[in-house]
């Protein structure tokens, strides 16, 4: 079988790429190595409402529930931040996944499911008759993917396949050099006593505690460590927070699940034609975790640079999409080593003193969830 895009991973970040590469009129094809699609609903699916625009994907079916802002916590401190306006928005995100990959597909993506990536085996070829690109363009070659499903013959490899990527490890990539585990719980039937705002527990090392309300009575709460042995102990504690205890009475858990999530970029995620993007690349907010919106907007770049390359151009997705938004992302990164290496940072006499500076009026009116500074989003688009 001859295909011009291969995206391994059908989840949202694979369906945004692939429609876009679907649109561009390049024939690709999504690999999931599940019976369906999406990641099992491993995430809290908190996402900036500002950012979900951007990320090109139909969103909206998926949505639960509108947050305006937040109650940060740290010991007995504590600052509440709120909005006029919806600041993030609570989506299923099995819903979203479907919602990515279904777009793709209308766009004339193909979708193979139980087909698990296996072994990628490049193949350099510069015939512009059997490649269908310029003859001029010395990067063109390809490759056989060997699939669950039978070997595909295509041009480009795409690694949309998460923290775990298979692409990635088969394609000897840089591996992922920091991470934090995570665990997080749903309960229905919570008393939730301002269920518009998240909860947010700085006093736990590495990342931090949150309970995210996904509906009038029901609330997701969980915490991200890099340390694993401690996560039991930092769990036992998070669930015991005057904060939290109220919210859990009379509650009971619907489901939890346990979870790795990248705190920063690979070295490389580009190697010929074979591109990493998403949480397969590292593309996530070090603050939070989130990575929807930044491997989405990044899912755009890889497309347009592929479609660029198959018109003859260079293949020049690493260098576009770091001069877009690696910056933002290190600025995440920044922050995060920031709260690490400074005990006062996490303390609630550091949190007080924030509050008093004026942080508490820097957060309503200019921060932003993805870029930091609203005012700065604007001039990355």
């Amino acid at each position: 079988m001859k295909t011009e895009c291969l995206v391994v991973g059908a989840s949202v970040i694979g369906g945004a790429v692939a429609t876009k590469l679907s649109k561009k009129g390049l024939h690709t094809v999504i690999l999931s190595d599940k019976p369906g699609v999406g990641k099992d609903g491993k995430c809290t699916s908190i996402i900036s409402a500002s950012g979900l625009p951007r990320t090109g994907i139909n969103y909206k079916p998926a949505v639960l529930h509108e947050i305006f802002g937040a109650n940060i916590r740290c010991g007995n401190a504590h600052m509440a931040v709120r909005r006029k306006e919806p600041v993030a928005l609570v989506l299923n995100r099995f819903q979203l996944d479907e919602l990515s990959v279904a777009q793709a597909q209308d766009a004339g993506a193909e979708l193979k499911t139980s087909a698990r990536f296996e072994k990628w085996e490049p193949i350099e070829n510069r015939n512009a008759a059997e490649t269908g690109k310029n003859a001029n363009n010395q990067n063109a070659y390809n490759g056989m993917a060997q699939t669950a499903a039978g070997p595909i013959k295509t041009d480009y490899l795409i690694g949309a396949d998460g923290i775990a990527s298979n692409v990635a490890r088969q394609c000897a990539f840089p591996a992922l050099e920091h991470f934090v585990v995570a665990w997080e719980g749903e309960y229905e039937s919570a008393a939730l006593k301002e269920p518009d705002l998240v909860e947010v527990f700085l006093d736990i090392p590495g990342l931090f505690g949150w309970a995210v309300p996904a509906g009038p009575t029901t609330v997701r709460i969980g915490l991200a460590t890099p340390n694993a042995v401690l996560l039991a102990h930092h769990k036992a504690r998070l669930l015991q927070n005057p904060a939290i205890l109220p919210m859990l009475k009379g509650a009971h858990k619907v489901r939890e699940f346990h979870h790795t999530i990248p705190l920063r970029y690979r070295r490389q995620t580009q190697r010929g034609n074979v591109c990493l993007v998403g949480d397969a690349a590292g593309q996530v907010k070090a603050t939070t975790g989130g990575g929807i919106v930044f491997g989405a907007v990044c899912a755009q770049e890889l497309a347009d640079a592929v479609h660029h390359h198959a018109e003859g151009g260079p293949l020049d997705y690493e260098r576009i999409w770091r001069q877009k938004y690696a910056g933002a992302l290190d600025g995440h990164r920044h922050i995060r080593k920031l709260m690490d290496f400074s005990p006062f940072a996490l303390s609630g006499i550091g949190l007080r003193l924030f509050s008093a500076l004026g942080g508490k009026g820097l957060l309503e009116q200019n921060a932003d969830m993805d870029f930091i500074i609203r005012k700065e989003a604007g001039n990355t688009s």
